[in-house]
């Protein structure tokens, strides 16, 4: 099995990465619109995180649940900037997420 590079939690000059940087203010605007959606998908997290074996959420499955509970739609490219929105405002919260270009824009650290 190869092994990966830590992340470096270092993050981007603005205007280096254009498509990484819009998303995750797309990403930010939407969690702003809905309080509500996004503060169930953090409890969501959270209790997926106290039962699996690994303390860690799927963000995957947080957003499917709530695309379900508020029958909303949300483009599947949200899900790794959501997670590091999530774990940027709740700490006690990880996901099961690999590195992405969503890295370079936020201040959560990977673990």
């Amino acid at each position: 099995m190869r092994r990966t590079e830590p992340p470096s939690d270092q993050m981007a000059l603005p205007g280096l990465d254009p498509k990484g940087e819009q998303r995750m203010r797309d990403a930010r605007r939407w969690v702003h619109a809905h309080p509500e959606a996004f503060g169930w998908y953090k409890d969501n997290a959270r209790r997926e995180c106290a039962r699996t074996h690994d303390g860690k959420a799927s963000p995957n499955r947080c957003i499917y649940g709530m695309r379900i509970r508020f029958g909303i739609e949300l483009p599947n490219h949200f899900a790794p900037y959501l997670a590091r929105i999530a774990m940027e405002q709740d700490p006690s919260i990880r996901m099961r997420i690999s590195r992405s270009d969503a890295d370079l824009h936020t201040t959560a650290r990977l673990r």
